[in-house]
């Protein structure tokens, strides 16, 4: 084995007789690393758009959910909330409740919803900011609107402050024979100041006091309890401590369980590019089956020689395979090497960007970096051991 592999080094690195075997080698070298760059720079690239997603979404959504299973269901103690307490890694908890309303303004009428959040939701969601511009008005619904979004509903915004509107905010009750009956409370509300959130929020929320909600409504209850836990904490173990306290009674979600659908998608969508770059690198083992094919009839003297010195055919063979590893990983390294500069040009200097503001976001991680090693090596080597087919019937017809 030593000697076959000295042997297939002295070969790989020395001058060919022909300067075609050098083109085709070098070209097979080219197309393996340009495949490998390929596949890596775009695995790099999803892996960026998940790692993006995630900061997205943790400012988007709470660490944690707790609902009932039974939507129709509310909270309306704090039994729940004092078994929270008593988790050390729950930092922040807030309660809120969330309805469907229509907002009328200037016989237009618009489809939002509108959020009720204690004093706590500020420090559960660090990101969400509000102004208040005057004091609550007892006998309207006092509410919060975002500046940059809501002013194309209210171009005369700072006269709107004193001008009273309307809601009427969706709700069912049960009536005498215990049918659900869908209503709409009508209430008077105030412009009472701005908040600043996230832009996808800010564009379909109204946001006001949890116990002005209960006013309107009547009632004293909240929907969820939205948790933020500490950096440091176990978000899946801090999960399974709430399900035992809590019970079957209650739906505990993450903020990674509500984009799952997202990342089988983003999942679903590498398991393609995997497909589509084999297909492509078995299309490319040609030339590397080509190189192969014609460095065996470069060295057919050579070869001779070896055999009537006593070297096994095995032993020929595998002079070869290492040839075609050797193609293989140099073509490999050098792929990755260049998407490694590539990806580290663009975290630093921005280069290729979505939009003016939003750059392309590349992670390198080890995972895809090994991912993609042991796919071209494969396919590399697969396509080696078959051209070595041939070996025999070379040495037997050159004999002849």
């Amino acid at each position: 084995m030593k000697t076959s592999f000295y042997i297939s080094i002295r070969y790989f690195f020395s001058k060919k007789r022909t300067n075609l075997v050098n083109i085709i080698v070098f070209l097979s070298i080219l197309s393996i690393s340009v495949t490998t760059f390929s596949l890596s720079t775009i695995l790099f690239v999803f892996s960026g758009l998940k790692d993006l997603n995630k900061k997205f979404y943790q400012n988007y959504y709470p660490d944690i959910t707790i609902s009932y299973s039974n939507e129709k269901n509310v909270f309306t103690d704090n039994n729940v909330v004092k078994q929270v307490r008593t988790i050390k890694e729950i930092i922040a908890y807030s309660r809120t409740t969330e309805k469907k309303v229509i907002f009328r303004y200037n016989n237009h009428e618009y489809f939002l919803f509108l959020k009720g959040v204690d004093n706590e939701y500020e420090k559960v969601m660090e990101k969400f900011k509000k102004i208040s511009f005057k004091k609550n008005k007892f006998n309207h619904l006092n509410i919060y609107v975002e500046w940059n979004s809501m002013v194309s509903y209210f171009p005369m915004f700072f006269h709107v402050l004193d001008t009273p509107l309307q809601i009427l905010i969706f709700d069912c009750k049960k009536n005498k024979k215990n049918i659900l009956v869908f209503l709409f409370i009508k209430k008077k509300v105030s412009i009472k100041g701005v908040f600043h959130f996230i832009t996808k929020m800010d564009k379909q929320y109204l946001f006001c006091d949890l116990s002005e909600f209960q006013n309107v409504m009547k009632k004293k209850f909240f929907h969820t309890l939205e948790i933020r836990i500490d950096d440091k904490a176990n978000i899946g173990k801090v999960k399974n401590v709430l399900k035992k306290k809590l019970g079957p009674k209650f739906n505990i979600i993450t903020r990674e369980e509500r984009r799952r659908v997202f990342y089988k998608i983003l999942n679903t969508e590498k398991v393609f590019i995997y497909f589509l770059f084999t297909l492509m690198m078995l299309i490319i083992g040609f030339s590397l089956f080509s190189a192969i094919f014609i460095l065996q009839l470069d060295k057919i003297k050579e070869l001779f020689t070896l055999w009537n010195m006593g070297f096994s055919l095995n032993k020929i063979k595998m002079i070869f395979l290492y040839i075609g590893l050797m193609i293989n990983i140099f073509g490999c390294l050098i792929g990755l090497f260049i998407s490694y500069i590539v990806c580290f040009l663009q975290t630093k200097y921005k280069i290729f960007k979505i939009d003016k503001t939003i750059a392309f976001p590349v992670k390198i991680t080890i995972e895809d970096s090994y991912m993609v090693a042991c796919l071209i090596l494969l396919i590399g080597s697969i396509i080696s051991l078959f051209s070595l087919k041939r070996i025999q019937n070379m040495i037997f017809y050159y004999y002849k």
